[in-house]
C-alpha cells in the first residue's frame, strides 16, 4: 500500500497524482466514493456493477439485501462483511 500527500484547495478541491488516476483508470467526470466514519476514510474510484449478476451468489437474497443493493451499490461488500461476520 502506497501513501500520498494531496492538498485541498480554498474551494474544496483536489488534484488526483498521475499514479492514482491510472491505477484506477480514471478519466474526466469519473466519480470517486469517500466512506468515512471519526477513525478515517475509504476513498475508492465508483465503479458500476449489475447487482443482478452477482445476486444468489450466497443463496437466496432477502428482502433488506435487495433493498440496501438498489439504494447504492459501491456499500454491498461492507453490509455483507458486517451480516457475515464471525
Amino acid at each position: 500500500m502506497k501513501k500520498v500527500k494531496v492538498r485541498v484547495r480554498k474551494k474544496g478541491q483536489l488534484t488526483l497524482p498521475i499514479e492514482i488516476r491510472r491505477a484506477w483508470r480514471l478519466s474526466e467526470n469519473s466519480e470517486i466514493i469517500f466512506i468515512y466514519d471519526e477513525k478515517g476514510a475509504i476513498i475508492k474510484p465508483r465503479r458500476k456493477i449489475r447487482v443482478r449478476d452477482c445476486s444468489g451468489a450466497l443463496g437466496e437474497p432477502s428482502e433488506d439485501e435487495l433493498t440496501f443493493s438498489i439504494l447504492d451499490p459501491e456499500l454491498i461488500p461492507l453490509y455483507f462483511e458486517e451480516k457475515y461476520e464471525g
